[in-house]
């Protein structure tokens, strides 16, 4: 029986959902894809990403809490929070009382707070502020992503399909867009699937060999030639999947939230010998605009107890010291409060980084509470010395290349 594409979209399920993705793929002589744990840049003993975007525009002056600079208390007389509950770094500021595993983290060096962030002219909407933190290109509308440069500039002969990996139900958007890199996006390794494991072996292999003759691009005009790489792509990260190891063995207890089983998914790649270097997360739900103080508590203890498990993890499966996490957001809010309750769109806020090889501590400065840009904090630290520094010491990757530019190496590397 002649199989048509749209047997695959009715008999198909996760791999197609991947055809969105875009670039070639470098498979093995035999012309079999690799294996994740043959892949050049993706050995046992390589440096690991874990980012995670917090959207929305996380309220950064209620995250680091300013509780001993001029101007706090004034300007949030409902939202403050008082000397006695922040969990205090030093004598000027402290963390939300909700972030007691990551306070713990800092206090045990893990954990370093980059403070100030934004860049030049910052942008108040999400979806241009979203777009300039994935893109790296404040000054132009970009059309790929500052990991997915990294990965084109840096990781082009690793031919493992799993370098890269968006984790959960909604990811990276432009952070990993390039011509030459395709990143799957993956919910769970259960549900990664091509076809429906319930279907007979036989029927499975001769619907996996015909998508595979349907999708070769050597027997398809260059009109449809990305497309058939793409399906191409995608079925090698299937394969790949269920060809990693069984290593992981639960010895931590995570808590019942998405974001956390997010983090215990990146846990299992790792220890299956995935091979990836960057994986892409995402926590929303940050856009206080009304009743923020319960909103806002009740995200980041969600954060807080998400990373504390995963940390926690990573040590009981011996990975602490690959893995750096570093967690940001695409605007902080205003220095006020507003009259319902919560805050409006900002400007500058915190990024955190965290792991085993991290040194931790405060990095940049906090922005003044008085000396204002039209009532929104003055940034201190440029985003792209963050990303600068995780790719340049902490991946060994170009990151001149994936920037356009040198930028300030920050010290938590």
């Amino acid at each position: 029986m002649k199989l048509t594409r749209r047997d695959f979209l009715i008999k198909g399920t996760a791999l197609l959902a991947t055809l969105g993705l875009g670039g070639p793929m470098i498979f093995a002589e035999n012309g079999s894809p690799l294996r994740p744990q043959e892949a050049e840049n993706g050995g046992s003993d390589s440096s690991v990403l874990v980012v995670i975007q917090l959207s929305g525009g996380n309220d950064g002056l209620n995250t680091v809490i300013p509780y001993g600079l001029g101007g706090y208390f004034d300007a949030r007389p409902t939202l403050k929070l008082t000397q006695s509950e922040v969990l205090a770094i030093d004598n000027q500021v402290g963390l939300h009382p909700s972030l007691t595993r990551l306070h713990a983290l800092y206090q045990r060096g893990k954990l370093a707070i980059v403070q100030g962030v934004g860049y030049p002219k910052p942008d108040r909407s999400h979806f241009r502020s979203m777009e300039i933190w994935q893109t790296a290109e404040p000054e132009k509308m970009g059309r790929t992503g500052w990991l997915g440069r990294y990965a084109a500039a840096s990781l082009s002969r690793d031919g493992n399909p799993l370098k890269a990996l968006q984790i959960g139900s909604a990811a990276g958007g432009l952070a990993f867009q390039a011509e030459t890199v395709n990143v799957p996006l993956i919910q769970s390794l259960e549900t990664y699937s091509f076809l429906d494991p319930k279907m007979p072996k036989t029927e499975q292999n001769r619907l996996a060999k015909a998508f595979l003759d349907m999708y070769d691009p050597k027997r398809q005009g260059t009109v449809i030639r990305v497309t058939c790489e793409r399906g191409r792509d995608a079925y090698d990260s299937v394969e790949a999947v269920h060809q990693l190891g069984g290593g992981y063995q639960a010895k931590v207890e995570y808590p019942k939230t998405a974001i956390a089983r997010d983090l215990q998914l990146v846990v299992k790649m790792l220890a299956g010998k995935s091979g990836t270097r960057v994986f892409y997360l995402q926590l929303g739900g940050f856009d206080d605009h009304v009743q923020e103080k319960e909103q806002h508590a009740r995200l980041l203890k969600q954060l807080d107890e998400a990373l504390g498990a995963f940390y926690e993890d990573l040590e009981a499966q011996g990975l602490e010291n690959r893995v750096a996490t570093m967690a940001f957001s695409e605007f902080g809010r205003r220095v006020k409060e507003n009259g319902n309750g919560g805050t409006d769109h900002g400007t500058a806020a915190p990024v955190f980084v965290l792991g085993g090889k991290i040194k931790g501590g405060l990095y940049g400065v906090m922005p003044s509470l008085t000396d204002l840009d039209n009532g929104d904090l003055k940034y201190q630290v440029d985003f792209r010395s963050v990303y600068y520094t995780v790719i340049d010491q902490w991946l060994k990757g170009d990151a001149a290349g994936a920037l356009g530019k040198t930028y300030e190496r920050l010290g938590f590397v």
